[in-house]
């Protein structure tokens, strides 16, 4: 049941019913009601308020619940219903709505499942508080009848949401063995509260024992802290207060800065939209091309490109003009489908006559990277179209491989249509340059050609990283075959040899070949071969593609990924190069991108957090403490962050330290009871009793308010 953590990325494209994690772009205007000056709050009827204590309690954030109650009118109501749901929904503007029939089948179950025994509805227990916001657990053990322990359920969650840790256990017990399951905490219950065993009462260290004994070494650690990656003291059977940051934020789901933000997010970007449609992979090509720098780094570019050119829309404005506005969305996914990251660009421009005369009979297309180390991914696709309300969305599996250690390799073949030299500053990040020339991809990654035009591919060429000084007078011959599969000897071979100190010292090379195409009809399959004549080793990339007598493909009219050197500079393609390693299990990788995206932006929080997990994991407290000298902490820091630097710091001999980095966040976020919880402790250090009891109870009139 144990995996590795990794804190949660920008929004999954994995369908999730949690919220935030399923939600795409609004279909309606989402927009909340202003009471008229003295207006009070309405008495609601029996069906609006049992939809809000009921149905949408655990899901609705605060800022909804309280426009909700300043509605005046039941009409009102129903519209806020509607548009409630209809921001939630995974496919806007289809009359079904999964993510609003999976909460109500929730509700249902739950009802069935866990009233039993518990003397009040399902939906209201703990099981079934989890249950509607989370769904069912990935993994679930059950222990009713364990020697010398209270009957014990442990769930376990694998990426619910990207506002939670990507992997943890929830566990419920009965409180001296009846009435309903609660949630257990391993701070504020502890291991004694599980054990039954006279010798355990008041010693959390016996009752762990117990615990081992019964349940194994598995649920002794959940025991502990609810987070497999935290380190824990089996010795003294003491926990942190990790578990309890967790256990808040699953309470308070909804109103978790991340799924707060992208509710008022989507709601302000379509405040005046009134319909949107989501097609599948219509009007909509994709070109992918795997690239490797002059550092030996590994990216994908890809382009998308509209079928023809008035799919694009176009508003003429009263000045002459014309203007558009898309969004692409990409989400990078990894094993099981996880989300790694998500790039989210809006773009907008206004043309003149002359320039829109230019544009208008070629096909939109944007151009962008993701900076992929080798491995297997999944890329899910959405491009708007925001003046005509529709958008397009598409997947594809791609695979990024691994550059050769003793031989050579054609990752892909791209046919293009014009190539000029680069931007010196851009080379290195603008999508489809290689070997500083930027390449013009075709619409098509099979295209169709029609007789007597020629055949433009471009392609990589990767080997072993070597100075170029020893490749000299090293030779590599490259062979160009193609022909048509059905028709046997139909095929022409071109051969020429390439110098092989042409390779840039990161091992790789670009070149490319124009074939005049003076062949009949039909399908036909380029093979490109690189063979090392000296080590008899060898490598090949294939193209299909078509001849036919039709009329050419519309010209492509390009728009480059905006901001690409901000991102760069800043640290963003570092930041998720880094994701991408965590998620393939390579941390020593991830570690060494995360710190530099920290050190070009100090208000990374995704790096920072990284970080910290990755140190404190292996209770490397000194080096979360440097990192914390080195890079602090903003508003933004999640409070899991914060405990563990405020612990390092404490391992480290600088409790007065820890209580300021605490204080500071408390001021910021006055309702987390864990962080009261954590100062009380470090005031204890420091032998002020009366603060620590103050702050206890602080922590504990929080943690009843949200039990209630």
């Amino acid at each position: 049941m144990q995996g590795p953590r990794a804190k949660g990325t920008c929004i999954s494209a994995k369908v999730s019913l949690s919220i935030a994690v399923i939600l795409t772009t609004t279909a309606a205007p989402f927009c909340f009601q202003q009471p008229a000056f003295g207006q009070k709050k309405q008495k609601l009827e029996k069906s609006y308020r049992e939809w809000l204590e009921r149905d949408v309690a655990y899901i609705i954030t605060k800022d909804e619940k309280d426009a909700f109650l300043r509605l005046a009118t039941n009409e009102a109501r129903d519209k806020f219903i509607e548009d409630f749901w209809e921001i939630r929904n995974p496919n806007p503007g289809s009359p079904s709505n999964s993510y609003k029939d999976e909460i109500y089948q929730r509700i249902a179950f739950a009802d069935t499942r866990f009233g039993i025994g518990s003397g009040v509805e399902g939906w209201r227990t703990d099981r079934g508080r989890t249950y509607i916001t989370l769904g069912p657990p990935q993994q679930k053990q059950v222990f009713r009848n364990s020697a010398n322990l209270y009957p014990i359920e442990i769930w376990f969650y694998s990426s619910p949401n990207p506002a939670l840790p990507p992997f943890f256990y929830v566990m419920f017990y009965q409180r001296e063995g009846s009435g309903d399951y609660r949630f257990y905490s391993p701070y504020m219950d502890g291991p004694d509260k599980l054990a039954t065993g006279v010798e355990a009462i008041n010693s959390r260290a016996a009752a762990l024992k117990m615990v081992l004994e019964s349940a194994g070494p598995e649920v002794a650690h959940v025991a502990l802290t609810l987070l497999p990656d935290e380190p824990v003291d089996e010795s003294t059977g003491i926990a942190s207060l990790e578990s309890d940051v967790l256990l808040n934020s699953i309470k308070n789901l909804a109103n978790l800065p991340t799924n707060r933000d992208e509710i008022l997010r989507r709601r302000t970007l379509r405040e005046s939209v009134s319909s949107r449609l989501l097609l599948e992979g219509r009007n909509l090509d994709i070109v992918t091309f795997p690239a490797r720098d002059s550092r030996g780094l590994t990216r994908l570019d890809y382009a998308l490109r509209l079928h023809n050119p008035k799919d694009l829309s176009m508003a003429a404005e009263s000045d002459g003009r014309y203007t558009y506005a898309v969004e692409v969305r990409v989400v990078v996914l990894g094993k099981d489908n996880q989300a790694i990251f998500t790039q989210e660009k809006k773009l907008t421009d206004s043309l003149t006559k002359a320039r829109f005369e230019t544009a208008k009979d070629k096909v939109f297309g944007y151009e962008g990277t993701l900076p992929l180390p080798p491995g297997k991914y999944h890329l899910d696709f959405q491009f708007t179209d925001w003046t005509k309300k529709a958008a397009y969305h598409t997947a594809r599996e791609v695979e990024i491989p691994t550059p050769p250690k003793d031989a050579v390799l054609v990752p892909s073949v791209l046919p293009f249509s014009s190539a000029e030299n680069a931007d010196p500053r851009l080379a290195e990040v603008m999508p489809f340059t290689v070997g500083r020339v930027q390449f013009t991809p075709l619409s098509d990654k099979n295209p169709t050609f029609g007789p007597g035009t020629n055949l433009q591919v471009m392609y990589q060429i990767w080997a072993p990283a070597r100075d170029p000084r020893q490749n000299l007078g090293k030779k590599l011959e490259v062979q160009y075959a193609f022909g048509r599969p059905a028709a046997p000897g139909s095929t022409k071979v071109i051969k020429e040899e390439i110098g092989m100190d042409q390779f840039d010292p990161a091992g790789s090379l670009v070149t490319g070949k124009k074939l005049p195409l003076d062949e009949s009809s039909g399908n036909y399959i380029l093979t490109v071969s690189a063979n090392n004549q000296e080590t008899k080793q060898s490598a090949f990339g294939t193209l299909n593609f078509k001849i036919l007598d039709a009329p050419p493909a519309p010209e492509p009219w390009d728009v480059v990924e905006p901001g690409i050197l901000q991102d760069a500079e800043k640290g963003i393609f570092d930041q998720q190069r880094g994701l991408c390693y965590w998620s393939l299990g390579q941390l020593d990788e991830a570690r060494a991108w995360f710190r530099r995206a920290l050190q070009l932006d100090h208000f990374n929080e995704i790096a920072r957090a990284r970080l910290v997990d990755a140190y404190y994991a292996k209770k490397d407290y000194a080096a979360v403490v440097s990192l914390y000298a080195d890079a602090g902490v903003t508003d933004h820091t999640d409070s899991e962050t914060l405990l563990r630097i405020a612990t390092s710091l404490e391992k480290n001999g600088r409790t007065p330290q820890a209580i300021s980095v605490l204080e500071k966040a408390v001021a910021s976020r006055p309702e987390e009871g864990p962080l009261y919880l954590a100062l009380a402790q470090y005031y204890g250090e420091l032998g002020s009793t009366q603060k620590a009891a103050e702050l206890t109870q602080k922590a504990k009139s929080l943690a009843g308010a949200a039990r209630n």
